[in-house]
C-alpha cells in the first residue's frame, strides 16, 4: 500500500526517506505519517468524489475516465495532476521546512487550484445530474451539451435545354496548394462530363471562384446557351450575383455572360455537393493549369447526388 501511494505521490518514481533505525545488523526504514495517511486519504478522497480508481501511471488513471463526458475526463486529468504536484509540495514541506501537514488547508488547496485550471477546459457536460453534482462540487461553470440542429439539403436536377455544373474548389492550407473540380448535370441527371484541374498556390475563395469561371467555360462544349451552376461558397455566389468579382477575372466572366443566355447561381451545402468536392480535392494533386476531364461519369466517382433525396447537414 505504501509503495504503491508513493509512486502516485511521485509521478511514477519511488521515492524513500533515509530515515533509519539501526537494530543490530537490521536497519528499519521509517516512512513518514503523512505518505501512510494524507496521501492514501488524498487519492481516496479525490477517487471517491469522481468514482474511479487513480493510479500511478498517469495515462492509465486517464483511461479510467473512458466513456465519461469531454468535461469529466479532463476534470479528472487536472485533480490527478494537482493531488501529484500538491502532495509533493507537503512532502517537501514536511521534510525541509518540519511543517505538519494539514489535510484541510491541503484538500482546500487541491479545489482551488481545479477550479482555477478548470477555466481553460473546454469540453461539454452531458445532461446528466451525475455531470451536474460534479461540477457543482469544484465549482465549475456548467458547460451544456450543445445540440445539434440537422438542415435538410436537397439536390435538384436543371430545367429542361439547361445544363448543370456543380463547382467546387478546394486548398491545402489557405494560401496553399489548390484545385478545382466541376461536374456537369442534364435535365434527367446524368453525368456529362467530370474535371479537375490544378490552381497551384492560391486561396480557398480564389478556389471556388475559379472553379466556377473554368466550369462555365469548360461546360461550353455542350451548346447549352441555359446554364444553373451550383457551389458550396456562399461568399463567391454573392459576389457573381452581384457582379463584385474581383478586377483580374471580370473580363473572363464578362465574356461568359455573353455567351450564355441565362445563368442562374444557386449556394448550396457541401453535403449536397459532394461530387465536385471529390474532383476538387483530385485537382490539389495536379500541377498549375493541369487539368483532367472525363467524359461521362468516372469510375472513382463511386455516387453522385440524386433528386428527391435529402441530405443533413448539422449545425
Amino acid at each position: 500500500m505504501v509503495d504503491s501511494m508513493q509512486r502516485l505521490c511521485c509521478g511514477g518514481r519511488k521515492f524513500t526517506l533515509n530515515l533509519r533505525l539501526k537494530t543490530g545488523n537490521l536497519f528499519v526504514v521509517l516512512v513518514p505519517l503523512w505518505i501512510s495517511f494524507n496521501l492514501a486519504r488524498a487519492w481516496s478522497w479525490i477517487s471517491g468524489i469522481f468514482g474511479m480508481s487513480a493510479n500511478f501511471d498517469i495515462v492509465a488513471s486517464f483511461k479510467a475516465a473512458k466513456g465519461r463526458s469531454a468535461i469529466v475526463r479532463d476534470l479528472w486529468l487536472v485533480a490527478n495532476l494537482v493531488i501529484r504536484s500538491e502532495l509533493w509540495a507537503m512532502r517537501n514541506k514536511c521534510i525541509f521546512e518540519k511543517q505538519k501537514p494539514s489535510w484541510s488547508l491541503f484538500s482546500k488547496k487541491v479545489l482551488k487550484l481545479i477550479q482555477e485550471y478548470s477555466v481553460r477546459l473546454k469540453g461539454f457536460m452531458r445532461n446528466s445530474v451525475e455531470d451536474m453534482m460534479l461540477l457543482d462540487y469544484f465549482r465549475v461553470v456548467h458547460r451544456s451539451v450543445s445540440h445539434q440542429q440537422p438542415i435538410e439539403v436537397l439536390w435538384k436536377p436543371p430545367d429542361l435545354n439547361e445544363i448543370l455544373i456543380c463547382c467546387d474548389g478546394a486548398a491545402r492550407g489557405n494560401p496553399g496548394i489548390a484545385g478545382a473540380g466541376v461536374v456537369a448535370r442534364d435535365s434527367s441527371c446524368a453525368v456529362l462530363g467530370a474535371l479537375s484541374i490544378g490552381l497551384g498556390v492560391t486561396t480557398n475563395y480564389l478556389a471556388e471562384l475559379y472553379a466556377i469561371i473554368i466550369g462555365m467555360e469548360w461546360a461550353m462544349q455542350w451548346n447549352y446557351d441555359r446554364i444553373c451552376v451550383q457551389s458550396d461558397s456562399y461568399g463567391v455566389v454573392q459576389a457573381l450575383q452581384s457582379s463584385s468579382i474581383p478586377w483580374f477575372a471580370r473580363t473572363r466572366w464578362e465574356r461568359l455572360c455573353n455567351h450564355y443566355i441565362s445563368i442562374r447561381i444557386i449556394h448550396t451545402f457541401r453535403e449536397a455537393n459532394f461530387s465536385a468536392d471529390k474532383m476538387a480535392k483530385n485537382g490539389c494533386y495536379l500541377d498549375n493549369e493541369e487539368g483532367i476531364q472525363y467524359e461521362g461519369r468516372p469510375d472513382f466517382l463511386i455516387s453522385v447526388e440524386k433528386p428527391n433525396v435529402s441530405y443533413y447537414r448539422f449545425k
